[in-house]
């Protein structure tokens, strides 16, 4: 597997890239090659403050201009063509790379998506996607690549999500849920209730019906549909959430160590005081972006993953893992054979 990342983007730049490079590196086989695109003097000059660590097939593609996280699609289109994320993509185009991957400015990836890639035929517009962490751990999508989206989208994205999440969790009938303000099929806004039907009434996903806000928290669905505006708020939330339930654990905890040491060994048995540590862990990781690394972009020609701007060196690695694991399921391919295969059904 050949796997680009855009050692130029997010907001900590290449320094944290690289860290998460030498992670990921880890997990990657022999032939694997990493190919780290940007700026050659300042991804040598961060290679060479990790050197003992680096044990792994890499390359570098020499890029500037590069892409700033303030660049607006337009501007990076008409002036940044010879950036990481242009060139990077190209890649992907020509087949010369398997999976693209950057933490960098998504408007501009989505941009150069579009130009450089190309969607796959038949989809109307691609979508950004995660998982939710927490309760089912439902995908949901679009977080962000189509906050206008109409319900043609809407239903489009039940059928990419459907598709990926076969893929990535092995369900064989996901169950489907559409974003409302309430079950009933008629809530909503008008376009919500539109894909309602258009989602309804295709017999190969297995819709669940409406799902609201608090759903996110249960066990009711796999794949979660909702517009990029709905989607990104709701994702920001949740990361937000995270972030400041960590915090504020951590600072109800400092000033009586001895306290919440007593608490620990107060309940049965002296071994529940590591167990309650190892449970609370792993709460937290359950609830943590980090372990996703990214999220893909549904419909477009080829792998391609887009991760949070501050993402730290541990949400690097995984991206890079994650677009692997995509590129060697052939996600692209299967989803190009499936609207293939539908348009053909249509046809008939």
């Amino acid at each position: 597997m050949k796997l680009v990342l855009d050692a130029m983007g997010g907001d900590i730049g290449v320094s944290v890239n690289i860290e998460g490079a030498i992670i990921a590196a880890k997990q990657l086989k022999a032939d694997d090659e990493l190919i780290l695109i940007g700026d050659k003097n300042e991804i040598e000059h961060y290679l060479k403050l990790h050197n003992k660590k680096l044990n792994f097939n890499h390359r570098i593609i020499h890029t500037e201009n590069n892409v700033s996280m303030s660049d607006s699609p337009v501007k990076a289109l008409n002036e940044r063509s010879g950036s990481s994320i242009a060139k990077g993509l190209e890649l992907i185009k020509s087949k010369e790379a398997d999976a693209f991957y950057s933490a960098g400015n998504t408007g501009v990836i989505l941009a150069f998506s579009l130009v450089k890639v190309g969607r796959i035929k038949g989809v109307i517009r691609p979508a950004l996607t995660t998982i939710f962490p927490a309760g089912r751990q439902a995908l949901f999508l679009d977080v962000g690549a189509t906050p206008d989206s109409k319900p043609e989208n809407l239903y489009q994205f039940a059928v990419l999500g459907t598709e990926y999440i076969k893929i990535v969790k092995g369900i064989k009938e996901p169950i489907v849920g559409l974003m409302s303000n309430g079950e009933e099929s008629s809530k909503g806004s008008l376009i919500t209730q539109k894909a309602f039907e258009l989602i309804k009434n295709d017999k190969k996903i297995n819709f669940y019906g409406n799902v609201e806000g608090n759903d996110l928290f249960t066990e009711k669905v796999d794949v979660v549909v909702c517009d990029g505006f709905v989607g990104n708020v709701t994702l920001k939330f949740g990361e937000g959430l995270v972030h400041w339930l960590k915090d504020s654990v951590k600072d109800a905890v400092k000033p009586f160590p001895l306290a919440v040491l007593g608490l620990i060994l107060a309940t049965p048995g002296i071994l529940a005081a590591p167990f309650f540590l190892t449970a609370f862990k792993r709460i937290l990781k359950k609830v943590s972006y980090d372990e996703y690394g990214g999220a893909p972009l549904l419909g477009i020609d080829g792998v391609v993953l887009i991760g949070h701007g501050n993402s730290n060196k541990k949400a690097i690695a995984y991206g890079i893992l994650n677009s692997k694991k995509l590129a060697e399921n052939d996600f692209a391919g299967k989803i190009n054979k499936y609207f293939t295969e539908r348009s053909n059904n249509d046809a008939v």
